[in-house]
């Protein structure tokens, strides 16, 4: 926190030269208050000194907590001097501060009946599976007897020739190399 104000204090006396914005934002916090407020901006700011500064007029101390900041129509923009546009009181920018992974409850009117067709058909998929899926584990001890049987029949079959094989080798005599005495 200290660190954050200390940056703070290092901005030049000619501040009345910049260009600078006025803001309004609504902040949520996970408890779900809110608060209204408003900040100025300067152009020449990075996008880590504005978020500080977020930070700062909002007596967010938690460092670990993700800002995410929201224009009028929902959608997050970035923290840049170029991203922000001059607000009033009653379309303020929405600041929600979240801890990571998670989100503020979305309201219902944002998801179109399009996606919840979408999902209902990947349920019905996903549902129709596993149905298959659990009718196949009836069956799966009578599959594996067979494939187990047929695979040791295919060996047993195997096994045979090759004992076969042997035979016909015992019963042959090793005459040697050579039919007839080589002349060297």
């Amino acid at each position: 926190h200290y660190f954050i104000q200390s940056n703070l204090r290092k901005m030049p006396s000619n501040q009345f030269l910049r260009n600078k914005k006025q803001i309004y934002v609504k902040l949520k916090l996970i408890n779900g208050s809110e608060e209204l407020t408003s900040v100025v901006i300067y152009e020449d700011q990075s996008s880590e000194e504005i978020k500080k500064i977020f930070m700062l007029k909002c007596d967010i101390v938690d460092e670990r907590l993700v800002l995410k900041l929201r224009n009028k129509n929902g959608s997050i923009i970035p923290f840049s001097y170029q991203s922000f546009e001059v607000n009033n009181r009653g379309q303020p920018y929405i600041l929600e501060a979240v801890r990571p992974h998670s989100t503020i409850p979305l309201s219902e009117r944002t998801i179109n009946n399009d996606a919840t067709y979408s999902i209902e058909d990947r349920v019905l998929s996903i549902s129709g599976r596993v149905a298959a899926l659990e009718k196949a584990i009836v069956e799966l001890p009578v599959r594996r007897r067979e494939k187990i049987n047929a695979d040791l029949a295919q060996i047993n079959g195997q096994v045979s020739f090759l004992l076969q094989k042997m035979e016909l080798t015992s019963t042959s005599n090793w005459k040697g190399m050579f039919g007839r005495n080589p002349l060297w």
